[in-house]
């Protein structure tokens, strides 16, 4: 009998995987004029796992070499790690877009109250006498999402913005309500508060801010058409947000399942990181924008996303999670705008053409190709150049006939 064979040590782990792809990321991020973003995709894919593997390895280990062998490993998931940080801060310094995404919006604060006492960060931009156009953001982000909107209209409209409760600069909730009803009734505050008695605005919400919209107007729908002249739908949907989502697709385990499974996610209150990481930057991108979205466009709704406290996250979700109100489109008989990117995952299209069909006055439904959920970050000029037709739409619906 001959010699036994014994394996090699050298067979490939997730640890050396990540070991090689660190080395591979490193050297390519030296080479200047070699694109990094593939080697920093996979480095960090595969440092993550390799981190926490090293890092219990070294903890269960007593032996001086190996401790130190399992030390190395966690080192070399380190340098992945490092490698694909650096090179994803690269890619958003280079990215023509980024300027614009930084400005530092300056609206004249408005102090605005909730019914249950929950103060509102609101912010009015541009000249007052125009028309007033008011926003509203969408879960876990802030007035700023309209950033890009904002700067291209401000000098010809009055825009109102606000952060929905929990979020942004308004304060969390105070008796811990983040339903639908409650962000209704903010949205009831501020109208009263934010625009004047004798003028029709136009709504737009995204996400969210788009289902708070149709649930004030169940509920206010005999008096819509005296405050409201044209209303902007954008990347959203009002029922079966679960189980239409392509977020995490799960055929065979049937809808009753999928449902009670996300809205634990929705609702989860897991920690996530504070600062942007290869990791949280990857997957913001995957749930929330898609593959053609620019580094800069990540990195600002990743940023958006981790900045929302945690338990207003949790409340919030798990109540959109429930939201049923397709027929409070029933209650919208002005100029409206179905917007949707073609690549949502979070709300696809098949929500837009739900809606376009409920709507009694639909003035376009737009679907953006290679656009995620974020529509006012990924296209801003064609969002903005939708919110423009819906501001003159209205105006026509106002005039008398014969003008």
């Amino acid at each position: 009998m001959g010699p036994m064979k014994r394996k090699s040590s050298r067979a490939t782990t997730p640890a050396r995987e990540a070991q090689r792809l660190g080395a591979e990321a490193a050297r390519t991020a030296v080479d200047a004029g070699r694109p990094v973003a593939a080697a920093a995709d996979r480095a960090a894919k595969a440092a993550g796992p390799a981190i926490a593997a090293g890092a219990a390895r070294a903890r269960r280990t007593k032996h001086p070499l190996a401790r130190g062998a399992a030390l190395s490993v966690l080192a070399a998931g380190g340098a992945a790690w490092t490698a694909a940080y650096r090179a994803d801060r690269r890619r958003i310094a280079a990215d023509p877009v980024k300027p614009g995404l930084d400005f530092e919006l300056h609206g004249r604060p408005l102090a605005v109250r909730a019914g249950d006492g929950t103060d509102l960060r609101v912010r009015v931009f541009g000249p007052e006498g125009a028309p007033t156009i008011v926003l509203v953001h969408g879960w876990t982000c802030a007035l700023e999402f309209w950033t890009l909107q904002i700067q291209a209209l401000q000098d010809e409209f009055r825009i109102v913005a606000y952060d929905l409760r929990g979020h942004g600069g308004s304060a969390p909730s105070s008796g811990g309500d983040y339903s639908i009803d409650a962000q209704r009734d903010d949205l009831e505050a501020v109208l009263r508060a934010a625009v004047p008695a004798d003028e029709r605005a136009v709504l737009v919400g995204h996400s969210l801010g788009a289902m708070t919209i149709v649930a004030w107007a169940a509920d206010h729908g005999a008096s819509l058409t005296d405050r409201v002249s044209a209303v902007g739908l954008f990347s959203t949907g009002l029922d079966d947000l679960i189980t239409s989502s392509l977020i995490l697709p799960a055929p065979g385990i049937g809808p009753r399942v999928q449902q009670e499974l996300g809205q634990l996610l929705l609702g989860s209150k897991l920690p996530i990181p504070k600062r942007a990481t290869p990791i949280s930057s990857r997957v913001v991108r995957y749930v929330a924008l898609c593959g053609a979205a620019s580094p800069a466009t990540v990195a600002f709704s990743e940023q958006l996303v981790l900045s929302c406290p945690r338990d207003v996250r949790a409340n919030t979700g798990s109540a959109v999670s429930r939201v049923e109100l397709l027929q409070g489109l029933d209650a919208i008989d002005v100029p409206t705008t179905v917007l949707v990117g073609r690549d949502d995952r979070l709300t696809p299209p098949v929500h837009a053409e739900r809606m376009t069909a409920a709507l009694s006055d639909v003035l376009e439904m737009i679907e953006l190709p290679d656009v995620g959920h974020m529509a006012p970050l990924e296209a801003p000029e064609r969002t903005t150049a939708a919110i423009r037709a819906l501001v003159a739409a209205g105006d026509r619906a106002a005039a008398p006939v014969g003008d």
